[in-house]
């Protein structure tokens, strides 16, 4: 399948997924494609961490606000911007759903909806020039895409009102320092930093790497005997997967471990 708004690179075990296509996309059509390449991606063993970064544009994406204006004094309209949710809805879900490590990555402006689908992911990247804000609030449009949820839990609830009340823009150094940014990459080795980071993620043993993150996503609904539990369970799985046992031997020998070549869906 051929993509507007995605291009999708696949090699040493990342998925590099760039943003191309118009920043303010036909929501429907952003959604239908993103959901079928993570599908894709999903199964595709050889596959083992996924990043989505800037391509032609950053995470600048935006609502068509002038179709919503005047449709809604017209009576109109709310038909689009529900629609519009629905999309924010799968996609965001569908991020959290996955597997295997999702890795968000900018040296650009992110704003808007594309804020909500950039702090979707696991983790978070960016570079000193990145740039970080969500505008259009005096329109009385709810932000959307999660970010009420997702902002009161990285930076707490006040600077979450005066960061979207506002309209103010949030530098990388602010952003990262507030918690919006999981870490803050060097400019000049930005891409060398990259490489090394997603390298990093795909030597990982991919049974605990999918039971952490299932964990961590769990961790605010449960209390400490039941993730005692949830950590008890998911250390049995571990130990009975392949790659658990090749990363121990490595661990051993003083290697990296040999995790290249693609696990079939039984052997884990």
């Amino acid at each position: 399948m051929d993509y507007r708004n995605f291009d999708c690179e696949i090699a040493d075990g990342s998925a590099r997924v760039r943003l191309i296509g118009p920043g303010s996309p036909e929501m429907g059509e952003l959604c239908d494609e993103f959901v079928d390449l993570m599908l894709r991606l999903q199964e595709d063993n050889a596959v083992r961490v996924v990043a989505v970064m800037d391509g032609d544009h950053a995470f600048d994406l935006h609502h068509h606000l002038d179709g919503l204006a005047e449709p809604q004094e017209d009576g109109g309209g709310f038909a689009t911007l529900a629609a519009d949710g629905e999309v924010a809805r799968r996609l965001v879900t569908l991020i959290q759903e996955t597997t295997k490590p999702v890795v968000a990555i900018t040296r650009g402006d992110v704003r808007d909806f594309g804020l909500g689908f950039y702090l979707a992911a696991d983790i978070r990247l960016a570079a000193p020039t990145a740039s970080f804000c969500v505008t259009g609030q005096t329109t009385g449009v709810m932000p959307g895409w999660g970010l009420i949820h997702t902002l009161p839990r990285l930076i707490g609830p006040g600077r979450t009102l005066d960061f979207l009340w506002s309209g103010r823009v949030l530098g990388a150094a602010e952003a990262h320092r507030l918690g919006l940014v999981d870490r803050l990459l060097g400019d000049a080795a930005f891409e060398d930093e990259v490489d090394a980071y997603l390298e990093r993620l795909r030597r990982l043993p991919q049974p605990a790497v999918r039971l952490l993150k299932l964990g961590v996503q769990q961790a605010a609904q449960l209390d400490m005997t039941a993730m005692l539990d949830y950590e008890w369970e998911s250390q049995q799985q571990c130990w009975l997967s392949r790659e658990t046992a090749e990363g121990l031997r490595a661990w051993q020998e003083g290697r990296d471990p040999e995790l290249d070549a693609p696990t079939a869906a039984e052997d884990d």
